[in-house]
């Protein structure tokens, strides 16, 4: 997950101003060619940025999940009331025995 988001921040922040820069600097005397290989790359790289924003968040997303359904890993299972009527609730959690 860091490493997605490093790239991710180093693309938009270093890549996209750069590239962006040598295809609208108006100051350069640039070949035809240069321009339509630049022209290309800003392309891959504008898409690049926005498809990395919907990993990275996708990516935090199933993280968040993850740490919020972790504190039912140490419930082995979920059982019934006994008939007895000992608990006040329809259902309880067992833990496991090594769970504080």
């Amino acid at each position: 997950m860091p490493e997605l988001a490093g790239y991710w921040l180093l693309t938009l922040l270093l890549q996209s101003p750069l590239v962006l820069f040598l295809l609208f600097n108006e100051a350069t005397i640039i070949t035809p060619l240069e321009r339509a290989v630049t022209v290309i790359m800003a392309a891959f790289i504008v898409f690049e940025d926005i498809v990395g924003y919907f990993a990275v968040r996708a990516m935090v997303n199933s993280q968040v999940n993850k740490f919020h359904l972790q504190q039912f890993s140490n419930l082995e299972l979920i059982e019934e009331v006994p008939a007895d009527g000992s608990e006040d609730s329809d259902m309880y959690y067992r833990r496991h025995p090594h769970a504080a």
